[in-house]
């Protein structure tokens, strides 16, 4: 194949194709026509003498030849923009783009006041979204740079494509109205089986450990609410005698937005790690790497000195 004759434009092409799997997606995400696009699938397939991608369910299937040619192409394309493009002086943080993060509403909660408070002080020209991604899309969307960074609890996700850095363990708390009828300043054992409860059930998440606990010992309370997400805890537990078991940051939180006081929880619950996740394509991209240094400064207590270690490893960074 003469290079020459090449229009290398239409790697990019390529490459949007693989990461959307979409002809209509990855025409938008260029900023090209569908029928461009179709174009230019059809320019590649004689090329590479390759379907390259097969209609399917929704949008378009990689056909083997364009699968293996899937890291060739990322590798081309990320010399080019990394080594070629990007100006050596540049700063992250003087930059005009948007960071994606992928987290739940816990992690809304806790993580993105702070957040953007010091990211509006250190890159006001910075925007700043969440998303709620499915677990098994996670390592997709990092690699696809759709994400740039994953936090939260998420035991399952290992990958020798993904690097992973520990922030915080967190612990669990009992929240209740402050002049609830039953409890008082330390819920016992009897006091929580005997209540009425409103329980988190989000998917894949730290909660799991707490209901994991209360199974290993034989402990059952009566749940009269449950609810997929946290954002109408602080209203129904303080207009009601129902008692809600949420991360402690959350509990701090609640306890500033409503009539609801804390208590420990009666028995020992094992402490889930909350870590922030990176795709290794971008481990060495100056603008992820200056996002996950503000997150690790932000909540850690370790400061941001050494490299991260692959999900896969079972050594942690302290950045």
């Amino acid at each position: 194949m003469d290079i020459t004759k090449i229009d290398l434009n239409l790697l990019v092409v390529f490459d949007m194709l693989l990461r959307k799997q979409s002809v209509s997606r990855a025409a938008e995400a260029l900023n090209m026509s569908q029928p461009a696009t179709s174009s230019a699938l059809n320019r590649l397939r004689t090329m590479f003498n390759d379907p390259l991608f097969i209609r399917a369910t929704r949008g378009v299937q990689p056909t083997p030849r364009a699968q293996e040619l899937a890291e060739p192409l990322q590798f081309v394309l990320d010399r080019i923009k990394n080594d070629m493009l990007q100006q050596s002086s540049s700063d992250p943080a003087s930059a005009k783009r948007r960071f994606v993060f992928n987290m739940v509403d816990v992690g809304e909660l806790v993580f993105l006041p702070r957040l953007l408070k010091h990211l509006r002080a250190a890159a006001p020209d910075a925007d700043c979204v969440t998303v709620s991604t499915p677990p098994d899309q996670l390592e997709a969307a990092l690699q696809a740079g759709d994400i740039d960074l994953v936090v939260g609890y998420f035991p399952n996700f290992q990958s020798a494509s993904v690097y992973q850095q520990r922030l915080f363990s967190h612990t669990f708390v009992c929240v209740m109205r402050k002049d609830h009828p039953v409890v008082g300043e330390q819920i016992t054992r009897k006091q929580f089986l005997d209540a009425h409860h409103a329980v988190v059930h989000p998917e894949g998440k730290s909660h799991e450990l707490f209901e994991r606990a209360l199974a290993e010992r034989g402990l059952e309370r009566r749940v009269v609410v449950r609810l997929p997400h946290y954002l109408a805890i602080p209203v129904i537990v303080a207009e009601s005698d129902l008692i809600a078991t949420v991360p402690y940051a959350v509990g701090q939180i609640f306890a500033r937005m409503a009539n609801i006081r804390l208590s420990r929880p009666p028995f020992d619950v094992p402490k889930p790690d909350v870590k922030q996740f990176w795709h290794a394509r971008f481990h060495n991209d100056p603008a992820n790497r200056w996002l996950r240094e503000m997150v690790s400064s932000l909540f850690t207590g370790t400061g941001a000195g050494k490299a991260g270690s692959r999900a896969s490893s079972s050594r942690e960074s302290s950045r």
